[in-house]
């Protein structure tokens, strides 16, 4: 969002000096507005990935009227990895691509094959985010894969985070497809980072209904020969982070849950 700020100042600034503006100046304001409305939920704010806060959806919805650009945001971001699942006001935002390579990883979170959910202007499952400010501690916190909606081997990160703030051994080999019929969309992904540790593949699937009203999730640990494993052997976790403004009630001997909505909305979370 800075950069595309930017952008556009600079090209205001030879506006107004009677200059013209190069085409790669405007070329990048174009391309740069629609994945500025890929990201965004339905409450206006930025999704939290790899060292993002929310920002003001104020702010951005002024930025956006100022570029010009009328794209629409992507159904998936191809050189990213990054894909979004929207129905019947639904949204899900899933990171599917492998973390940047070096030196552009410095800012880049441990949260391979992590989502968000939101539906309307209510976030449900997110994402821990980047506190602005915050000191070392709490920032190489935020960049773990337990600060992230997904699945955790033995409480181990997916990409290696270094004392430097780059990152080491991370998901080399990261997939993912997607299908649309009838309004209902799945995406599978895959990604080896648990490979090298515990020789396992983590998979998951993510199948959103056309009326946005149900979102189904499968993870799996795939071992040599495609078997499926729990956790190479080792204890893991599968995290679903929600918003601070939802409420929970444990239902049924705690094998499902009420969640409900900052508007009031429910919704049942069952899990097997």
């Amino acid at each position: 969002v800075g950069l595309l700020r930017d952008l556009i100042d600079i090209r205001g600034a030879l506006l107004a000096a009677h200059k013209e503006v190069p085409g790669s100046v405007q070329s990048a304001i174009d391309r740069m507005a629609p994945m500025v409305r890929f990201f965004r939920h339905g409450d206006g704010g930025l999704a939290l990935f790899n060292d993002s806060d929310e920002g003001d959806p104020s702010s951005i919805d002024l930025l956006l009227a100022r570029s010009g650009a009328s794209g629409k945001p992507l159904t998936h971001a191809p050189h990213s990895g990054f894909q979004r699942l929207s129905a019947g006001g639904s949204l899900i935002l899933c990171d599917a691509g492998a973390p940047p390579a070096k030196p552009n990883d410095a800012h880049a979170h441990a949260g391979t094959l992590s989502f968000e959910f939101s539906v309307g202007k209510e976030r449900m499952i997110v994402n821990c985010g980047a506190l602005p400010g915050a000191d070392d501690a709490w920032r190489r916190a935020q960049r773990t894969t337990a600060a992230h909606s997904t699945a955790v081997i033995d409480d181990t990160n997916s990409a290696e985070l270094r004392e430097n703030g780059s990152l080491g051994a991370r998901p080399e080999k990261v997939s993912s497809t997607r299908n649309e019929a009838d309004g209902a969309i799945w995406v599978e992904a895959q990604h080896d980072g648990y490979l090298r540790n515990f020789g396992v593949i983590h998979k998951r699937r993510l199948y959103l209904a056309a009326a946005g009203n149900d979102l189904r999730g499968e993870d799996a640990f795939v071992g040599e020969g495609g078997k499926r494993v729990k956790g190479g052997g080792k204890p893991f976790a599968i995290r679903f982070h929600l918003h601070p403004d939802t409420k929970v009630s444990l239902v049924q001997n705690g094998a499902s849950a009420l969640i409900q909505l900052g508007n009031g909305q429910g919704w049942r979370l069952r899990a097997s």
